[in-house]
């Protein structure tokens, strides 16, 4: 939890000219049309609940992962795709021993840009695995916003909500909240 709080304060420092500029001391650009790939790092608090015993489980952890964009700008407005890897290390408290291992995600994205500033909504799909209960498909739903630095590099925070209904035919739903520190870089 620290290390996130600590990216967390590192990205709301104003980037100043020195740091917000390339090799060639120019800013970004704001120009958001093309690739992105980078690494994330995060917190995610999950909550289950077994839905003919009404028992509930919770858990948190870190999580850790990759992440590729694509996007096109129009004017302000900006669409595009996501893919996201995230490796989780969520045990749930109840005894159980069931941990969230891996998620991978892939979501439309779509929102709006001002200049080296783009805040976004997503939907999409999401197939999590655990070590004891398989995996299954669900969905998610998230918000980020991202800061370009420079033309090449792109600093962001995203919150996504996993939702699994009937979890693997284990009559589990379960909920997932993910809020990660993105560093990327634009091709």
């Amino acid at each position: 939890m620290r290390k996130l709080i600590i990216c967390l304060a590192a990205l709301a420092i104003p980037a100043t000219p020195a740091f917000a500029s390339d090799k060639a001391g120019r800013l970004g650009t704001g120009d958001w049309t093309g690739a992105q790939l980078g690494v994330l790092y995060g917190y995610a608090w999950m909550k289950d609940l077994h839905t003919v015993l009404r028992l509930e489980a919770e858990g948190d952890g870190d999580t850790i992962g990759v992440y590729g964009v694509v996007n096109k700008q129009i004017g302000h407005f900006v669409g595009g795709g996501e893919v996201t890897y995230t490796r989780h290390d969520n045990m749930f408290t109840d005894g159980s021993g069931v941990k969230v291992e891996d998620m991978f995600a892939a979501k439309l994205r779509a929102g709006g840009a001002y200049g080296r500033f783009h805040g976004y909504g997503a939907i999409g799909v999401a197939r999590g695995t655990t070590n004891l209960a398989g995996d299954d498909w669900g969905t998610v739903y998230g918000v980020g916003f991202d800061v370009m630095l420079t033309r090449y590099l792109i600093a962001g925070l995203q919150y996504n909500f996993y939702n699994f209904v009937d979890f693997n035919h284990t009559k589990i739903d379960a909920d997932i909240n993910e809020l990660t520190a993105r560093v990327g870089y634009k091709f």
